[in-house]
């Protein structure tokens, strides 16, 4: 990964600082015990000797070093080891030149200089290209874990368009074919209640389309939806089914995942009330308890002779409906399936929270 340019400057400027104050300490040991005495030359030529070694070995860590990571290990040693003591050494000799030997004596004094700087170049340069291997693998690791969350991210995604593209077909083939059945029977004796149903018909639909970009939706707008589903219902049961609404106002702001109480509504008419002979009542209720948006649906129908767990997995549009908030909120939503507590009949609670409010 490209470094950018003003993380290598700074890095450059940290390394100069580094390298300089090493070389004048290197400096005013060298003087102290050789003379006892302090001589600026000296001091100046440490400096200089610190940040040949440093600079050596902080251009083969970032620029050297990344061109090489494809090669093999053996060549890659072979190569930043020769520059290493390449760039020691040019850097030695350049800095011998422009001070001539005032702390040298004879060749053998400059050669010995000149291997000290190319030993402590290849030592720092050795220890600078581990750790710049295991940055580099620590980074390699961190965009991995990235791309697998950012994939996690996805599937949960399209996982949740495919779970509300079922849920569409919730309004299913036999929905709309009891709903045509409706229509046809009403259009002679009640051609304007044919034409209301037709019309919420196509409304349920319209709304269908629209939730399919699985975006949350404010609850007035699943409401609203479920109104005019069970509209619809109420014209094909008539009086069999009667439906009540209790519903706080503080609470139809909050975002919700579309077409998410439409399939508890049609689960408990089809399976709760259309077995009674007599039918039965529908209650709809909302709370907003403590951040937490409580949801019912009850009905007084036949009720549920299994465990909670077995109905919700075999179907009936609920395990659909707890897939999907177990995939939005990841286990802070919940479906439950409750005997009536005071008669026959079901209670299907949702608790969800309400930290996001529609448009907010």
């Amino acid at each position: 990964m490209k470094r950018p340019v003003r993380s290598t400057v700074l890095q450059a400027l940290i390394w100069l600082a580094g390298n300089s104050i090493a070389g004048a300490v290197i400096g005013l040991a060298v003087g102290f015990f050789n003379t006892g005495v302090i001589e600026q030359p000296t001091i100046v030529i440490s400096v200089l000797f610190g940040n040949v070694v440093g600079f050596t070995a902080f251009f083969s860590a970032s620029v050297l070093f990344p061109r090489l990571r494809l090669l093999a290990r053996p060549i890659r040693v072979l190569l930043l080891g020769f520059t290493l003591l390449t760039g020691a050494v040019s850097g030695s000799v350049a800095v011998l030149y422009a001070y001539p030997l005032f702390v040298v004596r004879d060749f053998s004094q400059i050669a010995a200089i000149v291997a000290i700087n190319g030993v402590l170049s290849v030592i720092v340069g050795a220890i600078v290209f581990v750790y710049e291997n295991m940055r580099f693998k620590l980074e390699a690791s961190l965009r991995e874990v990235q791309e697998v969350r950012l994939a996690e991210a996805h599937l949960r995604e399209a996982a949740a368009r495919a779970e509300l593209a079922a849920l569409q077909a919730q309004i299913n083939p036999h929905f709309f074919f009891n709903t045509l059945n409706t229509i046809a029977s009403l259009l002679e004796d009640d051609p304007e209640t044919a034409e209301d149903v037709l019309h919420r018909l196509a409304g349920l639909f319209r709304y269908a389309f629209k939730a399919s970009d699985a975006e949350p939706v404010p609850l007035r707008e699943e409401l609203e939806f479920t109104r005019n589903y069970l509209a619809i219902e109420r014209a094909r049961f008539g009086d069999r089914l009667s439906v009540e609404w209790d519903i706080d106002p503080e609470s139809t702001e909050v975002a919700v995942p579309g077409l998410l109480l439409q399939p508890l509504v049609e689960n408990a008419v089809a399976h709760g009330i259309a077995p009674r002979v007599e039918g039965g009542h529908l209650r709809i209720s909302t709370r907003l308890v403590d951040r937490t948006l409580h949801l019912d649906v009850v009905d007084d129908g036949v009720g549920i002779d299994r465990r909670q767990e077995e109905f919700v997995r075999d179907g009936h549009g609920l395990g659909n409906v707890q897939r999907r908030l177990d995939s939005v909120y990841g286990g802070r939503g919940s479906l439950s399936l409750l005997n009536h507590p005071e008669r026959n009949g079901t209670v299907a609670r949702l608790l969800l929270p309400a930290d996001r409010i529609a448009g907010g």
